[in-house]
């Protein structure tokens, strides 16, 4: 059993991109450097792009989840993307997205199960309109952190996902 932590450095507030590229590309940006191990952040973005070619991962309610694998990350890496305006994104339902969570994760056997279990939480977090509306109206990385990841609730919230190998 691991724990996943969303550090505040790999928030992005008032997220502004015309569309679904723009806004991945702009909060892998914000990834440090020694969280990718090496791997070029060109690449995260084309992996995450073909992944919303197989189909879009924008599940509706202004929320999308772009997730990817890839064999050169060694522990999942969670990046969070608010956009009070909203971004163009393919979505289920038609309508702009305003939280992307990008998740990026190693390529072992155990990765869709732990991808599953994080997307899971993830959205359950998200499907607080309140917390939406608290999270659009937030300016800062700092302020969004502690709405997400609150220290009475680090688990299952999102400061601290757990998952297993």
């Amino acid at each position: 059993m691991g724990y996943l932590l969303l550090p505040e450095e790999n928030i992005v507030p008032g997220l502004n991109a015309l569309n679904r590229e723009v806004a991945l590309k702009k909060i892998i940006d914000v990834l440090p450097a020694w969280s990718l191990r090496g791997i070029k952040r060109q690449k995260i973005l084309d992996l995450l792009i073909l992944r919303e070619q197989i189909g879009t991962t924008a599940i509706g309610q202004g929320i999308a989840l772009p997730h990817c694998f890839s064999p050169e990350i060694h522990d999942p890496i969670v990046a969070f993307g608010v956009s009070p305006s909203g971004v163009s994104y393919p979505s289920l339902d038609g309508r702009p997205v305003h939280f992307i969570f990008l998740l990026i994760l190693p390529q072992h056997e155990a990765a869709e199960r732990q991808k599953r279990k994080i997307l899971q939480n993830i959205k359950w977090v998200l499907c607080d309109r309140y917390l939406q509306e608290r999270l659009k109206a937030a300016h800062t990385a700092s302020e969004i952190h502690q709405l997400i990841v609150p220290e009475s609730r680090r688990i299952p919230a999102l400061g601290t996902l757990q998952f297993s190998h």
